[in-house]
């Protein structure tokens, strides 16, 4: 009986093999830095034998024990290895087959993303032998780099963060899709080189994050980093950048949502002061006003609700006025207190209007009533329902009711004594909402505004 010839090529393992040589780098092993500090180890002991005990495996690991935080420099401590090594290990590794090759580069490459610092002379030392060695070395793996260098400058420390910034933020693929095809792992995003080229992507200030497709890459590489972006080392520039670019217009409805949403679940409410004292501690004033300005829009959306559905007999008319003032961009801050009708009712409100901010009134008002705290430049306003008056305070007034309190009584709200809107005619400074159908309270509080803040809109815009 004769056996059937063995074939000539096995045509399924080459090509497991050439999928192999063209895959993205694995991760790096897990604990990088005790991995390194196990090789300095083996490294002092063999120093007395002329490194003669070194063995090829430590040898190739050599780039992990390059940089070890809070030691010196490996070529410092063990200059004659670090010779050794780049003369005569690594050229010889590198010209012994594409399997080889690649399992000596991989430390390499992981140490070159991990310890990135253009800043560092000795770190340009390195990124300039690597280069030069990967352009030496011929086969796949060599070629994967080649080609990943050729694309965004990755071994040029100089241009690698702006240039894997730009790919990244160019490419249609998802995240994941993205990496892998740039021969790239998960975990690099967390790398030296990986935050480099996120604060190049945020560097890209004015129109660049006007467009929801840039807002959406740069929260998929957040949301793909280990850290939380509120905790993160991007967390001043990740702001700025995404709020910035609305100081002086309004994103689409749409993207107002998402940027709300995002930064109140992440950073959380600015309004108040624990979360500005964290999350949002460093983050400029224009960001911070853009981000409140939207929550103003929320909270006074939902006081014209409460007003609606807990029976305001002239909820139509403070709508149309407060909402003009809104639209045109004059209302810089609202926040809400809420009597205990409305309270029940915002509890049911939050799903619908996002932003919606307000503390509670305990006392000295009827059950129905609310009050609107509403700041328009150096102006405050307390906007009372259901029969109560509009009145007016100066912000620097140390009487005037400050706005984000988690609790308030209607009677210090009362009590702080309002600007005059009358010029003196009247016996009471506050305003109450008189002949709402034929605009008398709204002309007299426009003109008001007016004669405060140099803010003036026409009769058309709020009656």
């Amino acid at each position: 009986m004769m056996f059937r010839p063995l074939p000539v090529a096995f045509t399924y393992l080459e090509g497991v093999t050439r999928a192999m040589d063209l895959a993205a780098f694995s991760a790096p092993p897990g604990k990088v830095e005790v991995i390194g500090m196990r090789m300095r180890r083996a490294y002092d002991r063999a120093r007395a034998q002329g490194y003669a005990t070194v063995s090829a495996s430590e040898m190739r690991k050599l780039p992990y024990a390059w940089w070890i935080r809070g030691q010196p420099p490996l070529h410092e401590l063990h200059p004659e290895l670090v010779g050794r090594y780049w003369r005569e290990a690594l050229p010889r590794a590198l010209q012994d087959g594409p399997r080889r090759a690649r399992r000596w580069l991989m430390p390499l490459f992981f140490t070159y993303c991990d310890a990135f610092d253009p800043g560092n002379g000795w770190f340009l030392e390195y990124a300039s032998r690597l280069k030069r060695m990967i352009d030496l070395t011929p086969g796949a793996p060599c070629d994967q780099l080649r080609q990943l260098h050729a694309e965004v400058g990755f071994f040029e420390p100089a241009r690698a963060p702006s240039g894997v910034a730009a790919s990244f933020m160019a490419s249609a693929d998802p995240i994941d899709r993205w990496l892998e095809r740039n021969r790239l792992w998960a975990g690099f995003v967390d790398t030296a080189i990986g935050a480099a080229a996120f604060r190049a992507a945020l560097a890209g200030r004015g129109d660049v994050f006007a467009i929801e497709r840039a807002v959406e890459r740069a929260m998929a590489w957040a949301a793909s980093a280990a850290a939380p972006i509120e905790s993160s080392v991007h967390r001043i520039d990740f702001a700025e950048a995404l709020l910035t670019p609305w100081v002086r217009r309004q994103p689409p409805d749409s993207l107002k949502t998402r940027l709300t949403r995002l930064f109140m679940e992440r950073y959380k409410d600015p309004r108040i002061a624990g979360h500005r004292a964290h999350a949002w501690k460093g983050v400029s004033q224009d960001a911070l006003r853009v981000l409140l300005g939207w929550l103003a829009g929320d909270t006074l959306r939902g006081f014209i609700r409460i007003l609606e559905q807990t029976a305001d007999d002239i909820w139509r008319y403070r709508q149309r006025f407060w909402m003009a003032y809104y639209e045109a961009g004059h209302v810089d801050e609202v926040w809400l207190a809420l009597g205990p009708d409305a309270s029940r009712l915002v509890r049911r409100l939050r799903s619908e209007v996002l932003g919606l901010g307000a503390g509670e009134m305990e006392g000295g008002a009827a059950r129905n009533q609310s009050v609107m705290l509403l700041r328009i430049g150096q102006l405050v306003f307390t906007e009372w329902s259901h029969n109560g008056s509009l009145r007016a305070y100066a912000e620097t007034d140390p009487d005037a009711p400050r706005l984000y309190q988690s609790s308030y009584h209607g009677a210090d709200l009362r009590d702080a004594e309002s600007m005059d809107f009358h010029d003196g005619m009247n016996e009471r400074p506050q305003l109450t909402h008189f002949n709402s159908q034929g605009g008398g309270w709204q002309r007299k509080a426009r003109d008001f505004i007016r004669r405060h803040t140099g803010i003036h809109l026409d009769d058309e815009e709020i009656l």
